[in-house]
């Protein structure tokens, strides 16, 4: 399963240690798309044909908004592109919802699945592997084997703030590495941490933060 974040502009797909430069939508470090990159982000979805999209943070966390709603709650256009909610489903530590994807001009409907992961803790890590390992299953066993990379997001850069936590980079950098090792444990019996979040760390700085990888290495070291 390919997985797509955000990286200065670029989007980075991921399998297997490869990093493949694909569509632009985003000018921040693995951030939301922005208001006004709305519309981008969701061409980028039909033409990458991606079925599912993965949130990592709430709209608001501690006061401040953390990411743009980029999603109806019914239907909307942006630019040619017609979103519409088919449903939604509300669990203790995520939601999914499932969207209605129309383009003017092509017959297809797209159909498109948003796992928006709320239970990840502001600053800090996930207390439990539990949980986590759910949500990461649940969109790898919801995916198509023929749909498009996920697309892998967190939150907005506040340009005032310097931290690297602020940037949205460890979600993300996290939830990539834990796809690569559970792929890799369930192909080869191992995993390869290490390597792993040196490869990523390589493509972009900050990528992985340490108490991130740290959080990595104790979810898949946890009960499974």
């Amino acid at each position: 399963m390919d997985t797509l974040c955000a990286i200065f502009g670029r989007t980075v797909s991921m399998k297997e240690y490869s990093v493949i430069l694909s569509v632009p939508w985003c000018n921040e470090i693995n951030g939301s798309p922005k208001q006004e990159m709305i519309y981008d982000f969701w061409r980028m979805v039909w033409q990458e044909n991606c079925f599912s999209i993965v949130m990592l943070t709430k709209l608001v966390e501690v006061g401040r908004m953390k990411c743009c709603k980029y999603w109806p709650d019914d239907t909307e256009l942006y630019g040619d592109i017609k979103i519409t909610l088919l449903k939604a489903e509300t669990l203790a530590e995520y939601t999914v919802r499932t969207f209605a994807m129309e383009r003017r001009g092509y017959p297809a409907k797209h159909e498109v699945c948003q796992f928006h992961l709320t239970s990840w803790p502001e600053h800090s890590v996930p207390y439990h592997a539990t949980g986590l390992l759910a949500f990461l299953r649940r969109v790898k066993t919801s995916t198509p084997p023929d749909a498009g990379p996920v697309v892998v997001h967190c939150r907005l850069v506040h340009p005032s703030s310097l931290a690297c936590d602020s940037m949205g980079a460890g979600r993300t950098g996290c939830y990539i590495v834990l796809d690569v090792m559970l792929d890799m444990a369930e192909c080869e019996g191992v995993v390869d941490i290490y390597n792993c979040v040196k490869t990523l760390c390589s493509r972009r700085i900050n990528m992985i933060q340490t108490e991130v990888s740290g959080s990595a290495e104790m979810v898949l070291k946890g009960p499974c």
